[in-house]
């Protein structure tokens, strides 16, 4: 499918809660060398750790303001805005067990994630009159599919999506829509304001699209997700939030809206949310107890050749107890991490603007930078030293994009 080029903002506030299980829940679906080379090594200079703000009522708020951009093939001038940060109201379960199946190994293929022809709305949205609406069946499939093939190639469980909170992620998308603007917290003299808005805003990862002359209703569900993840661009504090949450291993659930319009003369416009925070049971979690997963890391193993490019941050996050989040929030030091990135010819790859912090935006821990040179079908190792409950651990894994 055609992409669409973006102009991208975001605007990140992320919160401590995770994904929550209620009512109508259904699920969508080598070895490392050593090197001898030195690594790269977090410096004062590197690094920039993110403080907390105001906002945040609980362990792991935080971030804001970012921009970010991304390429595609469109002519015509649009804009995107990313935002990150549940309740009531459902439709029929569109997913079967048959559609889920266990995580694919690293040659399964991506899912068909434009199967369904039921078009984009199951309610369509009218913004003009404060109407949300509902995605369709195959609408949030794509978005559930795309998730979670995401998170197969990160050794991750898959979400289920939980349709309980549609009229919330629809209530935010029109919110957005309506005011062409971002906020978690949307004020109360927004346009189609209303408190489920509020909450879904406050919930989601959410972003704002809009185009001069592009049918902006054409964009693939897929497609915000992928955007979601890359978060190319972003400018400090760069907590790269948005991918945090899809990644989480310890995410349980989404739900999705989106809500998009025609002013009539020729400027599109589009509003969408994915709810990823749970704000009504914060210890409604995934069991990874029975996991053997260490870390997440990005990009990882045989990964996407669309989620990189040199614009694209890379992250690692430590998970040194699969039985307690939060501990791994507090037991992970970076300040003296090193990052070494070896290519087929044993040269180390250049690593620059290293941040990290342990705040919770989605997974407790980050570490994160850019580097340069990374090329397609060429299959780089990665070794990764950092302070582990008071312990020098070394991780190694590669990635090779394809």
């Amino acid at each position: 499918m055609k992409k669409i080029f973006f102009t991208v903002l975001f605007v990140l506030v992320f919160l401590a809660a995770c994904g929550n299980a209620r009512n109508n829940i259904y699920s969508g679906l080598e070895d490392v060398d050593d090197t001898e080379e030195e690594p790269s090594e977090v410096t004062d200079e590197d690094h920039d750790k993110i403080e907390r703000p105001d906002e945040a009522p609980r362990p792991g708020g935080g971030g804001n303001g970012n921009s970010n951009d991304s390429d595609g093939s469109k002519d015509d001038d649009s804009e995107i805005h990313d935002d990150e940060t549940g309740d009531d109201d459902g439709s029929e379960n569109p997913v079967s067990d048959e559609d889920n199946g266990e995580n694919p190994d690293e040659n399964q293929e991506k899912p068909d994630e434009n199967q369904g022809e039921d078009g984009i709305y199951a309610l369509e949205p009218d913004v003009a009159k404060c109407t949300s609406g509902i995605p369709s069946d195959s609408e949030k499939l794509k978005v559930l599919n795309r998730i979670n093939y995401l998170r197969a190639i990160h050794k991750l469980k898959p979400v289920q999506y939980d349709d309980a909170y549609d009229e919330m992620t629809g209530e935010c998308a029109l919110v957005i829509a309506a005011n062409k603007n971002l906020s978690h917290t949307p004020e109360k003299s927004w346009k189609c304001w209303s408190q489920v808005a509020y909450d879904g805003c406050y919930s989601s990862n959410i972003s704002l699209a809009t185009a001069t002359n592009y049918d902006l209703s054409a964009t693939d569900s897929a497609e915000i997700v992928d955007g979601f993840m890359t978060e190319e661009n972003e400018v400090p504090p760069t907590t790269l939030g948005h991918r945090r949450w899809f990644i989480d291993p310890w995410l349980n659930s989404i739900a999705f809206g989106r809500a998009d319009y025609s002013d009539g003369s020729g400027h599109f416009v589009l509003g969408s949310a994915i709810r990823v925070i749970n704000r009504d049971d914060p210890n409604d979690q995934q069991d990874i107890s029975d996991t053997d997963i260490k870390f997440v890391a990005y990009p990882f193993e045989n990964y996407p050749q669309e989620l990189y490019n040199d614009n694209v941050m890379m992250s690692f996050t430590v998970i040194s107890d699969r039985n307690s989040k939060i501990n791994n929030g507090t037991n992970v030091d970076f300040a003296s991490a090193t990052i070494a990135i070896i290519d087929p010819a044993n040269k180390t790859m250049k690593v620059k603007g290293i941040e990290w912090d342990n705040q919770y935006y989605g997974v407790p821990n980050n570490l994160r930078w850019y580097t340069e040179g990374i090329k397609p079908n060429v299959k780089y190792n990665v070794t990764i030293k950092a302070q582990v409950n008071n312990n020098s651990e070394s991780y190694q894994y590669w990635f090779e994009l394809k």
